[in-house]
């Protein structure tokens, strides 16, 4: 017959197994043979029995399932599943307002590019318009900085124009000597932009004749028929209008 198994307690606490019959549980020596049980303080102990339903396996997890540890861990990985797509949508979301929001910032940078770049433009082209005003006005400026100058100098021409009239008995010498002093000053004055307005035989013009009368002439009716005082132009100015008289149709 098998020994009778019983159950002691050692000094450490450690409940162990002792056959009947052997010498530890005689109260005797231990025997020269040897137990694969591990010894704590050089006594052989037994492993405290367990249930068979929460054994362990050699990597210290259950060595056995219960039916309801796969049905939750598949409810886990649903829920975890579940988890993840909702935290996908509303990453999807977020990155859909953000690129909203940066697609209406871009609208608002391009229409406030726009409104300064016409601004800029409508900027550059008054700054020229008042650059070229200024150069033209500049330019009138210097053509007329002499005009009056030049209207009092023409005073002065007039009275070469009568001495002309009244040479008659002059010495040639002193007529020439006239003439040349009249040339010289003229070409200065033409050098300066005088220039004498043409109006013996040409139509009346209010712009560049000042009518002081009417004659009968043989000249063509509404033309100048004789010029009276002559006038002059100052570049595209006219410095003074020439006085003639216009001729009428005879009686």
């Amino acid at each position: 017959m098998a020994a009778e198994r019983e159950w002691d307690i050692d000094e450490s606490g450690v409940e162990r197994e002792a056959v009947a019959g052997s010498p530890e549980s005689a109260g005797g020596e231990p025997t020269g043979e040897t137990s694969n049980a591990p010894s704590t303080g050089g006594e052989r102990t037994e492993p405290v029995s367990q249930p068979e339903g929460d054994a362990l396996d050699a990597t210290g997890s259950e060595s056995a399932e219960t039916p309801e540890q796969p049905i939750e861990r598949e409810g886990v990985q649903k829920r975890f599943k579940r988890s993840k797509r909702k935290e996908l949508l509303d990453l999807i979301e977020r990155k859909n307002t953000m690129l909203m929001e940066l697609d209406k910032q871009l609208k608002n940078a391009k229409q406030d590019i726009a409104i300064k770049e016409d601004r800029i433009l409508r900027l550059a082209a008054e700054f020229e318009n008042y650059r070229r005003r200024t150069r033209a006005e500049q330019e009138l400026h210097r053509k007329n900085s002499n005009a009056d100058l030049i209207k009092e100098i023409i005073w002065g021409i007039d009275n070469f124009d009568r001495a002309f009239a009244n040479l008659g008995g002059a010495e040639d010498h002193i007529q020439e000597g006239i003439r040349l002093i009249h040339a010289g000053l003229m070409d200065i004055l033409t050098k300066a932009g005088l220039k004498e307005i043409e109006a013996q035989g040409r139509s009346f013009d209010a712009r560049y004749h000042e009518a002081v009368g009417e004659i009968e002439s043989d000249v063509q009716e509404g033309c100048v028929a004789q010029v009276m005082q002559r006038g002059y132009m100052l570049h595209d100015q006219v410095l003074r209008p020439a006085r003639v008289l216009v001729s009428k149709r005879k009686q």
